[in-house]
């Protein structure tokens, strides 16, 4: 998501109020607006100071140099990597040779897929309208929709994407595709009159019209009282980012656990052979050593691991399904069941018979 800004106090306050519950001169009020003028260009920049940009945040653009750490900072690489090391140290070229191979190879193939899943979540993030019409000094003008802020008088039209979360004050025919929000598939017909359950689940609130929800239908006015991560779809990427950090997978845990496994395998071994040479190390004997550590250590798995994931991938992606990362593969291949009470949700946001 763009801009990597913190949140303001004014932005975590916006959408604490229950706008569904207050007809439009309490919104007015609330909001400091009057809805025959709109905003002036000098109030709207003075929000937009205080409020901030109408956007999402938190993700930025994809790093290189992150996802290329992603993949080297793992145990089995580690070891890989202190093997190339001694090989070297030795004077055993070959094997150095080969190691160094089958880092790269793991590393390229992990780092490639990671890279174009990233890119692609960030062409997603991107989706949106790039501007919104709203009234401004009285007059209707077009504004980028990032520079939307509380208090802006929105027009909507059929075709349009809402811009951000709204209260209708007028409308005619206005229905909204908010399966995004709430997996209702078919088109929500909107109302202005107030309601006076303030707990009311969202996709009741029919006299609110919410960011990135497509208009579908016919036309209307609203206030716009949240944007950016105060919008409902807002907090939803903001849930996502409080997550705390992934756990290890199953597979990466055995993976882990084998290569220290194997690492103290790879020391006793030196061990053994130094002291049947009762701890005379002599060039031959810390060569025989060397080679025979290293060759406790498995260094094709990793590689196989990863061509293997990285072909799981590339079959989904022959389906249309977006991997982020290759270790999800696991998690997909432990699925046995999908439970929806709406498929249509799931493919096209349509019901289809």
């Amino acid at each position: 998501m763009a801009r990597g800004k913190k949140s303001s106090p004014a932005q975590d306050v916006q959408s604490t109020k229950n706008y569904h519950c207050m007809d439009i001169g309490a919104v007015q009020q609330e909001l400091n607006v009057n809805i025959e003028n709109g905003l002036s260009t000098s109030e709207a920049e003075k929000r937009l100071a205080e409020y901030g940009t109408n956007e999402m945040r938190g993700g930025g653009r994809p790093s290189a140099l992150k996802i290329l750490f992603r993949q080297l900072a793992n145990i089995m690489t580690l070891i890989l990597t202190a093997a190339v090391v001694v090989a070297f140290v030795t004077k055993d070229w070959i094997e150095a040779a080969v190691v160094i191979a089958i880092i790269i190879l793991n590393t390229a193939i992990g780092f490639f897929q990671e890279f174009k899943a990233e890119k692609t979540m960030d062409s997603l993030r991107k989706m949106s309208s790039p501007t919104s019409r709203v009234l401004r000094n009285g007059h209707q003008v077009v504004v980028p929709t990032i520079d939307l802020v509380p208090g802006d008088v929105l027009y909507l039209e059929t075709g349009d994407v809402v811009g951000a979360d709204c209260r209708l004050y007028e409308v005619f025919n206005f229905e909204t595709d908010e399966a995004l929000l709430t997996g209702e598939a078919l088109p929500i017909p909107k109302e202005v009159a107030s309601f006076s359950d303030p707990e009311l689940p969202l996709g009741d609130r029919i006299n609110l019209s919410f960011a990135s929800t497509m208009v579908t239908k016919g036309r209307a006015k609203a206030v716009v009282y949240a944007t950016g991560m105060s919008s409902e779809v807002g907090k939803i990427a903001k849930k996502l980012m409080e997550n705390d950090k992934p756990k290890k997978t199953p597979l990466q845990r055995g993976l882990d656990k084998m290569a220290w496994v194997l690492l103290g395998v790879a020391i006793v071994s030196v061990l053994i052979v130094f002291g049947v040479n009762k701890f005379k190390v002599t060039n031959e004997v810390l060569l025989y050593a060397i080679g025979l550590a290293i060759a406790t250590i498995p260094e094709g798995l990793v590689a196989i691991v990863t061509l293997t994931m990285a072909l799981g991938v590339h079959t989904l992606a022959k389906k249309r399904a977006l991997v982020r990362q290759l270790v999800a593969l696991e998690s997909l291949g432990s699925v046995t069941n999908i439970c929806s009470d709406k498929t249509g949700t799931l493919t096209q946001s349509k019901m289809v018979m």
